[in-house]
């Protein structure tokens, strides 16, 4: 048997220690973290090509953006000076004066004397019926035009007698770019004769002041224009009617992508959730500004259908409105239109010039405006001739107390029938209408027709003014309802 000594001498049986990491271990751990550097960097490149990418897209989509909106504004230079040449050469008047011994001096009062500033045209080229030019004004000064400018100008008179619309473009006028409208001179209240007639065209330079409309209006910084293109910015030509380049519409490119990188520069470290803040944010951006652009499509189509002079609908506008009630029209919704007509406006004009003219225009709108409450849409047709359309189903508004008289500015408050509105608009014109320092006295005629089932809404504007015209022949300042015996009178 062992003693004590010899156990405790006795060799105690070795502990084996095994590594806390293995090599396994180290290999996996450093794979794991070259594979999580990998991915890492692999997200970092892919985030990086991403920004890049939508800087570059996002100033892309800016430029497309800009050049369609300049070119939307000069589409709209055009378009308003064809409404303004239709405004003016579907008039009685202007046809008749235009053929008489007194065309000249006629065009001169008229078209070339306002041009020296009014702010729709800066000219006027009138040609008579063989294309031989008439008169011819720039800025309220008879003016030769330049051999090309002749030539272009003939050629847009010629497209103008083969067209029943206006025929607008660009030319040069000099040395300088124009936006003009041709319209053949034809008489509104009859059919136009068979045959050529004189031509109308205006024009407007587009100088200075027109950039800076442009370029407020449609969000363009830096607007120039020159006859080449300029370096290192956005451009767009600008074509006659051949397809020749006339000059250049030139401004920089806002590059709002540059400016997003340069902003969020810092923020690329922090990947995943900073990148997804800032795709949202690009999202977001792109959507505003196509509501912005919607907004200015929609503004710049609600501008195209109002009248400049009164606020109220123009012509096209009016016939827009006019179909879609005429086409709702039933026994539980008569549509009645009425059309009235300045009586003496004419000596208004002839006596204190066309300024003064306008001024009564707008003076007329307002007063009609006190009727609004009856009438569903009012329109200026031309010259000093209106349009209202009733629908005979006023706007209620709290009654008025009884000791308060009804007055034409709160009519909306009772409803009317057809004849007695119209007596009530043609009583109105009884006050003189204030016109700066001066009284002016005009009276209107007035005629409507009523349906109680849709109809061709020419058919129904045709026999308004089929009693409007015979309330004139009545003796004027009156207004009639059209019967059918009026078309054997006529």
């Amino acid at each position: 048997m062992m003693g004590q000594g010899e156990a405790r001498n006795a060799v105690k049986p070795r502990r084996v220690l095994h590594p806390l990491v293995t090599r396994g271990q180290i290999w996996s751990i450093a794979a794991a973290t070259g594979l999580f550097f990998a991915v890492a960097l692999g997200l970092v490149l892919i985030v990086s090509h991403v920004v890049l990418s939508m800087r570059q897209t996002t100033n892309d989509i800016d430029d497309q953006r800009a050049i369609a909106a300049a070119s939307a504004a000069v589409a709209a230079l055009e378009r308003r000076l064809s409404l303004i040449a239709l405004d003016n050469a579907e008039w009685d008047e202007a046809y008749d004066a235009v053929l008489s011994e007194r065309g000249h001096d006629w065009i001169r009062e008229n078209w070339g004397g306002p041009s020296t500033d009014y702010p729709v045209y800066d000219g006027v080229v009138v040609f008579g019926r063989d294309l031989s030019m008439m008169s011819a004004y720039l800025k309220g000064a008879a003016f030769a035009p330049p051999g090309g400018a002749d030539r272009t100008m003939v050629e847009y008179a010629i497209s103008a007698q083969r067209s029943d619309a206006a025929v607008a473009g660009l030319m040069r006028v000099g040395d300088e770019i124009a936006a003009a409208a041709a319209m053949t001179i034809r008489p509104f209240s009859a059919p136009a004769p068979e045959g050529p007639g004189p031509v109308l065209i205006l024009f407007k330079l587009v100088d200075a002041s027109i950039l800076s409309i442009m370029s407020n209006d449609y969000q363009i910084a830096g607007l120039t224009l020159g006859e080449e293109r300029a370096p290192d910015s956005l451009n767009l030509a600008l074509e006659d009617g051949s397809g020749q380049v006339l000059g250049y519409l030139s401004w920089p490119s806002r590059k709002p992508g540059d400016q997003a990188f340069d902003d969020h520069r810092s923020l690329l470290a922090l990947a995943g959730a900073t990148l997804v803040v800032f795709l949202a944010m690009v999202l977001a951006a792109g959507l505003l500004e196509s509501l912005r652009l919607r907004r200015i499509a929609t503004a710049a189509e609600y501008e195209a259908k109002r009248d400049r002079l009164t606020g109220t609908l123009n012509r096209s506008g009016f016939l827009d409105m006019l179909d879609t009630l005429a086409a709702q029209a039933s026994p539980t919704r008569p549509l009645s239109l009425h059309m009235l007509d300045l009586d003496g406006f004419k000596q208004v004009n002839d006596t204190w010039g066309h300024a003064v003219g306008d001024m009564l225009i707008a003076a007329v709108a307002v007063r009609l405006a006190g009727f609004g409450g009856h009438f569903v849409a009012a329109g200026r047709l031309g010259g000093d001739e209106f349009a209202l359309a009733q629908t005979q189903m006023p706007v209620q508004v709290p009654k008025r107390k009884p000791a308060q008289a009804l007055t034409e500015t709160d009519a909306e408050t009772q409803p009317m029938s057809p004849e007695m509105l119209a007596q009530r608009v043609v009583d109105a014109f009884a006050r003189p209408f204030t016109v700066g320092s001066r009284e002016l006295r005009v009276t209107a005629s007035m005629g409507h027709a009523s349906i109680t089932e849709p109809i061709d809404p020419a058919e129904l504007m045709r026999r308004a003014d089929v009693a409007m015209y015979r309330a004139k022949a009545e003796g004027k300042f009156r207004a009639l309802e059209y019967h059918p015996q009026m078309e054997q009178v006529c």
